[in-house]
């Protein structure tokens, strides 16, 4: 049980970071966003805050950052707050943000682990031992000859 808890928490670390790329670009761009989920329906937590509705679904297997405009299909305005009425360079920074973050808290975090040093196998500094350095020991029972 300990394990799939486990799993889940470094899961969803890594789906809030990723998201949190899509979302924070977007943001800085002017792009509006609608809603922010860690996993998926049924909600447990939902709120509204800026015109943005953040919630946290009950299957915690991914995530989504919706914008507005995002598609085709989308009813679209126009509106210079809307995904696809960025250039093309805008919308392609949206969308690496997400696999750039992870990137990133993988070398924030490989960083401080490898700063607080490792153990050297002891491998790497003294030469191999064969065996414990005892001799063989033999075993008695009748001899013939």
């Amino acid at each position: 049980m300990t394990t799939i808890v486990a799993f889940l928490f470094v899961l969803g670390v890594l789906i809030f970071v990723h998201e949190l790329g899509h979302f924070v670009v977007a943001r800085l761009y002017g792009v509006r966003v609608l809603r922010f989920s860690l996993g998926f329906d049924p909600k447990l937590i939902k709120f509204e805050r800026g015109g943005t509705v953040y919630s946290v679904g009950i299957i915690p297997l991914g995530g989504f950052v919706k914008l507005a405009g995002e598609t085709v299909e989308d009813q679209r305005t126009g509106a210079p707050d809307e995904f696809l009425s960025k250039s093309k360079w805008v919308r392609c920074q949206v969308y690496l943000a997400g696999p750039v973050m992870n990137m990133l808290l993988a070398l924030v975090l490989l960083t401080i682990t490898l700063s607080r040093g490792a153990d050297v196998p002891l491998y790497e500094s003294s030469p191999p031992v064969i065996g414990d350095g005892r001799q063989p020991r033999r075993e008695s029972g009748p001899q013939t000859g």
